[in-house]
């Protein structure tokens, strides 16, 4: 059905899609580059941490003071001032802070672990409940993993980073890829 709305997205589509290429290569470039420096990438993982817990310290602070008032007030005022000294934190022993996100991350994946577990067993007369069970015990076992290695923190935090841009590269990739060849151009372009 070819409509305005339909005949202008498609147009937009192919008009950004050397935008969309090049930023999916730049994106694999990158994660490559992190995946090859592990603790480099845990590094600006704990610094990003540190610069938005910052943000959020100021915003509370303005919120504190420019949108609340009574007992509230300080309150809000109080969680700014835990943000900022997090943010500070990271900055200051990057380490630890890397550290401390790295154990709260495995007690979180054995969490979600033992959760999804209980689910697929609860619906274990469902079809597809095995692929539920086999990613809690892959959650659960990971979790376990990173909690129990003893130098999780140097690499667990950008080994996540790293792959999570790798495959922001390759899903641009794949947009630029099925705009060329699937999505048909606009009356515009023809």
């Amino acid at each position: 059905m070819k409509t305005v709305g339909n005949d202008l997205i498609r147009h937009q589509l192919h008009e950004n899609r050397k935008w969309y290429l090049g930023l999916g290569i730049l994106l694999i470039i990158f994660g490559i580059v992190l995946l090859a420096s592990l603790p480099f990438a845990t590094l600006s993982v704990v610094f990003l941490f540190g610069v938005l817990m910052m943000i959020g310290g100021v915003l509370h602070f303005i919120a504190a003071f420019k949108i609340f008032d009574g007992g509230y007030r300080w309150l809000w005022a109080l969680f700014g001032l835990l943000y900022l000294t997090a943010g500070y934190y990271a900055f200051t022993t990057p380490v630890k802070t890397a550290i401390v996100l790295t154990n709260i991350l495995a007690i979180v994946l054995i969490i979600a672990g033992v959760i999804r577990v209980f689910s697929a067993l609860m619906f274990k007369a469902y079809r597809g409940w095995g692929w539920t069970l086999f990613s809690g015990i892959l959650t659960l076992l990971t979790g376990i993993i990173i909690l129990m290695s003893p130098d999780a923190p140097f690499w667990v935090l950008g080994l996540f980073l790293a792959v999570d841009i790798l495959f922001q590269g390759i899903n641009y990739l794949t947009l630029a890829s099925y705009i060329k060849h699937d999505v048909p151009k606009s009356s515009a372009d023809v």
